[in-house]
């Protein structure tokens, strides 16, 4: 049809131009002008074809287009590779950053610290609600353990196709615990954890070579109903804990199960205690006393126990009513952090052997959650924290002092935080 009614347009306006005196067209106005002839014999041999061979031949931006023959972005992409999310960061997702994960209701929330900004993640979707967190950086990536509320005891690395943590797994088959763990990072993460069954107050261990974790060793000689503390000091793995008998203890599990263990003698408290690895390798404690005071100690010297209101000014008043954390600073020295009588947050710096004077660092903002504390990310040390509200907060030490403390994403958390500084 297209052919005919083009011809009637021609012989139409050949017609309307011989009227005027005009030629239109040299040939008959009801003819169609000869057909081109595309045939391809000669083109076979090299001839040009009857219609000159330059619109057969194969044009040079299809024959050797380096874009469709070995383009990079087609034949080897990095967005196609197994690590197909680097977070636009080009690195991977395992620059300087502090990573923070917490308990959401049905997922695990997270969220990264970089350069001063906070990014949500993509949150990992739970069918069991997680009741409490671990972080720690293991060979340069943060892995997570998490208690669900079967007492599940599970765990996940970062998920790198679709940026968050991958699914929570159990790390054994009926591996439980009845509190949240202690999770140690380095190029191994080594988990310490209570038992859940029958009132099982043993602490076990296992070891993440970063691909899979290894055998649970029953620690039978750390008896608590209390959750570890655990840091790595002179390549040992050390496990702070207040034991069933309200005495502070010192142990290092053992792969044949058991557990060395020696008693700080003279501390005892009602609390879990907080531990922490000086620079030169010193193992620090601070834990609240049954008198609601805070005491500080070095593992190596536990008779050398201090208030930390110790050598401060009269009417020092340093009481907590929950466990502390505590962490050594990007400046070399540690940082307490505890929860007041008055919800707040209150920290203190250790210059030396000295306290200093306890600084509110939570503003008007009141917590029923354990704060956590680390440093990696540019500041001498963050806290992060979840309002009374459920909004995760975060308050960062730096030169200039405590800074406002600020808001990390717009969400409901339900449980305690817990944060991480990689690599």
């Amino acid at each position: 049809m297209a052919s005919l009614r083009s011809g009637g347009a021609i012989a139409i306006f050949s017609s309307v131009m011989a009227m005027l005196g005009g030629c239109a067209s040299t040939y008959a106005p009801n003819e169609l002008p000869p057909p081109r002839d595309f045939s391809v014999d000669d083109m076979a041999v090299g001839g040009t074809g009857g219609n000159g061979g330059d619109d057969l031949q194969a044009p040079a931006d299809l024959a050797d287009a380096p874009d469709l023959a070995d383009a990079p972005d087609l034949a080897a992409a990095r967005d196609l590779a197994p690590a197909c999310l680097d977070d636009g960061a080009g690195d991977g997702g395992v620059a300087a950053a502090l990573w923070m994960v917490a308990p959401a209701s049905g997922s695990l929330f997270a969220a990264r610290l970089r350069g001063g900004v906070w990014t949500t993640l993509p949150a990992t979707a739970t069918t069991t609600a997680i009741d409490d967190v671990a972080l720690a950086s293991v060979g340069g990536r943060p892995l997570v353990a998490a208690r669900l509320h079967d007492n599940t005891l599970a765990a996940a690395r970062p998920d790198a196709c679709h940026g968050g943590f991958a699914p929570l797994a159990a790390i054994a088959t009926a591996a439980a615990t009845a509190t949240r763990p202690a999770l140690v990072g380095g190029a191994a993460g080594d988990v310490v954890f209570r038992g859940a069954v029958n009132g099982d107050q043993r602490y076990y261990w296992a070891r993440f070579d970063g691909a899979a974790w290894g055998a649970i060793a029953t620690e039978g000689n750390f008896l608590s109903a209390l959750a570890p503390s655990a840091v790595r000091a002179g390549g040992a793995l050390h496990v702070v804990f207040t034991g069933s008998d309200g005495n502070l203890w010192d142990g290092v599990p053992q792969a044949t199960g058991g557990g060395a263990s020696t008693q700080l003698t003279g501390n005892t408290s009602a609390l879990a205690p907080a531990a922490a690895v000086a620079p030169g390798g010193a193992v620090h404690v601070v834990y609240a006393g049954t008198n609601q005071h805070l005491y500080w100690l070095v593992t190596s010297a536990p008779s050398a126990v201090h208030d930390l209101c110790d050598g401060q000014a009269a009417g020092c008043f340093i009481v907590t009513d929950a466990a502390p954390a505590l962490a050594f600073g990007s400046d070399g020295n540690a940082v307490a952090v505890w929860h007041g009588t008055d919800g707040k947050l209150y920290a203190s710096r250790l210059a030396g052997t000295q306290w200093g004077a306890a600084a509110a660092i939570s503003g008007t903002d009141t917590t029923t959650l354990a704060p956590a504390i680390a440093a990696g990310a540019g500041d001498i040390a963050d806290v992060v924290y979840v309002r009374s509200d459920g909004t995760p907060r975060h308050a960062a030490l730096t030169a200039a002092g405590w800074q406002a403390p600020v808001t990390v994403a717009a969400v409901a958390l339900t449980g305690a935080p817990a944060i991480a500084a990689t690599p």
